[in-house]
């Protein structure tokens, strides 16, 4: 009797634990939803006294970006776990604030990409007297862009089954044709204003929107998330895991089994270039790894 009310006071103690890890997780994701409501209102009150967007503004709106975008992936997975860290009304507050920000970070970027669709003040002279006019964004138009050359990507002939371990340099690219715009790891974009510096997780395409996204090697697909107007789709080769980003639409569901060349969704429009891009990582259990040295080699004379 003594040993069960032991194991039921440990039961306990660990639940409250976990209830109060998780309720300062969300204090700590709330602050941070804050501070960034906080930056995108500076940013807007400055824009509306000078009505431009600096290059300064657009690159601390680019890391909010990046920032909800994370927030919002992690808070959708919190949601899905069983039970649920949020409860409905935590969960609508947490929507409505990501959303209140991506939609202001989104339209201040597009002026910055835009200008010439940002709107006129109205003078008295203009202005009808006792009316309050109200000012509703246009939607995002995108510029008639110059065609790319991509090139053919090589293909495997591989069997594609089993280890994944035991094909590096043998795996197909998840695209026929297209263009590597970003290497792994640690970059830097100079410009006339300060560096854009990073490090990218995996490996970025450039390809025609729409174009087909193919599973690189057989696998089950663990997740499947719509984040904005994109999706995102992660497959598990046993310790390896491979993901695919910035799609404009999927075909497979969480818990399907994909083989390889099979099309798992296409290639989804970059907001701030307005080509195709596709991101693609690789993943070793918890770790990071180059994708490029994975995909099968460039023949001599392709």
């Amino acid at each position: 009797m003594i040993i069960t009310k032991n194991w039921l006071l440990a039961g306990l103690v660990l639940l409250a634990g976990n209830l109060f890890a998780q309720d300062d997780v969300k204090v700590t994701l709330k602050k941070d939803r804050a501070m960034m409501i906080n930056e995108v209102n500076q940013i807007e009150r400055t824009f509306k006294s000078t009505k431009t967007i600096s290059r300064e503004a657009m690159i601390q709106l680019t890391d909010l970006n990046r920032k909800i975008e994370g927030q919002e992936r992690y808070v959708v997975s919190m949601s899905r776990q069983e039970p649920p860290m949020f409860n409905t009304e935590e969960m609508q507050d947490a929507t409505r604030e990501i959303t209140r920000i991506k939609s202001t970070v989104a339209t201040l970027r597009n002026y910055y990409y835009h200008p010439e669709t940002i709107p006129k003040e109205n003078t008295a002279a203009s202005r009808p007297p006792a009316q309050t006019q109200t000012y509703t964004p246009p939607a995002r138009t995108y510029p008639v862009l110059p065609p790319r050359q991509h090139a053919t990507f090589p293909t495997s002939n591989a069997a594609l089954t089993g280890d994944f371990g035991l094909y590096k340099g043998q795996i197909p690219y998840p695209l026929e044709k297209g263009t590597i715009t970003q290497g792994f790891g640690h970059f830097k974009i100079e410009g006339s204003g300060p560096d854009i510096v990073g490090d990218n997780p995996g490996c970025t395409f450039a390809a025609p929107v729409n174009t087909p996204v193919k599973a690189v090697f057989e696998g089950d697909v663990i997740s499947v998330s719509k984040l904005g107007s994109t999706f995102y789709i992660v497959i598990r080769h046993g310790r390896y895991f491979t993901a695919y980003s910035n799609l404009a639409s999927s075909t497979v569901l969480k818990g399907s089994r994909v083989k390889p060349g099979q099309v798992i969704g296409t290639v989804g429009r970059d907001d701030e270039t307005g080509y195709g891009k596709l991101d693609f990582i690789l993943m070793f259990d918890d770790k990071n790894l180059d994708p490029q040295p994975w995909f099968v080699r460039q023949q001599y004379g392709q």
